[in-house]
Order: C-alpha cells, then sequence, then structure tokens
C-alpha cells in the first residue's frame, strides 16, 4: 500500500480533511462534547485545515517581483574604510605595537563580545535571563565598548530583525 494511502483507498489529506469535517459537524450539534474530548495536546492531524490547507505548496504561490538593490555609498565607503583600516592596524600591531597593546586588544575584543552576546542579544533582545542591576549595569558598558549602537536600539531592531526573517522587511 502507498504510505499516503489508506485502507479504504482515500488519501491521508482526503481522510484529514473528512474526519475534521465531521468533527466540526458533531460540535455544532454537541457543543459540550468538543468541552469533554480537550485533552490540552495538540496532535499534528489537529493542526490540519479543513480545506487542506497545511498540505498546500505554498512555494508555487509565492510570487513577488525581484527587488532592486540600492547601493548606499555612505556604507561602502564606511565598510571599505574600516577594514583597511583593520588590516593597517594588524600591520602595525605585528610590526611596532608593544604587548601590553596587543593584551588591552585582546581585552576588549573579549569584553565586547560579552557586552552584544550576553547584554544585548541574550538579556535585552531575548529575555533569556534575568540579571542584577550591577550585571546589567557592567554589560551596558561592555555593550558600549563593542561601538554597536545602543542596547536598547540593538535588542529593538534584533526583535523586529527575527519578527520579519526571510522578507523584505527584515533590518
Amino acid at each position: 500500500m502507498p504510505p499516503n494511502a489508506t485502507a479504504g483507498g482515500q488519501s491521508i489529506t482526503d481522510s484529514l480533511i473528512s474526519s475534521a469535517a465531521a468533527a466540526a459537524a458533531e460540535s455544532e450539534q454537541n457543543p459540550t462534547k468538543l468541552q469533554q474530548d480537550s485533552t490540552g495536546v495538540l496532535f499534528e492531524y489537529d493542526a490540519e485545515t479543513i480545506d487542506g490547507g497545511l498540505v498546500k505548496d505554498i512555494v508555487s504561490m509565492k510570487k513577488a517581483d525581484r527587488r532592486k538593490l540600492k547601493l548606499v555609498w555612505r556604507n561602502i565607503i564606511l565598510f571599505g574604510y574600516l577594514h583597511l583600516a583593520a588590516v593597517y592596524g594588524a600591520w602595525l600591531m605585528l610590526t611596532s605595537a608593544k604587548w601590553q597593546t596587543g593584551v588591552l586588544a585582546f581585552a576588549l575584543y573579549v569584553v565586547s563580545g560579552l557586552g552584544i552576546t550576553a547584554g544585548a542579544h541574550r538579556l535585552w533582545a531575548h529575555r533569556s535571563y534575568k540579571a542584577k542591576w550591577p550585571l546589567r549595569v557592567l554589560l551596558v558598558m561592555f555593550n558600549t565598548v563593542a561601538f554597536q549602537d545602543a542596547a536598547y536600539h540593538w535588542a529593538r531592531d534584533h526583535r523586529v530583525h527575527h519578527k520579519y526573517s526571510e522578507t523584505d522587511a527584515d533590518p
């Protein structure tokens, strides 16, 4: 028997649609039956809609005009300059800087990474843990060292990014 067929010759989708329609008709006739049968668990077959909407191939339905990309020259020049300055800084670090400067640069790298990951991202954007006042102050100072905008704005933009991910509205 094919994997998508039932014993009666119906496909699983057809049987799901017919059982959902029967359940809807029964719940209209006897509304307390629905409340009695409710377990609070959402099974896969419970999520299927009456019209079979979850098994539709939506890739073929998604059509959008190609978006014309706009070059932001200010950002292109700024990023180009920053990368050239980083190469020059690495050259100076290897040829003429003291070892203490390298240690300080590495410490600031770690501190700024903590400010973004533990502070702006995990604490304020996702609220994945609670922190007391001294740690929040320390993380906001570390976030400032990273120079990636204020922690409040970083968290706001990151939440918008998650909301509109994979769309043109993604910042």
